[in-house]
């Protein structure tokens, strides 16, 4: 089943952070879309809930070296 989660995101200061982080979700087995803008700093994310979970798409986002504001 194909979900829908959006974070916010701290610590992007330029396009160039938000194309890397969009890369590395959209690289996610299981993701089917990848949108992050800059301004808002925002992701959302198409997911199949089979494959991946929010916290592990979560992850994601810090790995690459962003936070996600709750």
């Amino acid at each position: 089943m194909v979900s829908m989660v959006t974070f916010r995101v701290d610590g992007m200061s330029c396009n160039g952070c938000s194309g890397k982080l969009q890369s590395a979700l959209s690289n996610v087995p299981g993701v089917s879309s990848a949108q992050v803008t800059l301004d808002p700093g925002q992701a959302a994310i198409q997911y199949d809930e089979q494959k991946v979970t929010p916290v592990a798409l979560q992850h994601v986002v810090e790995d690459v070296g962003f936070d996600v504001i709750v």
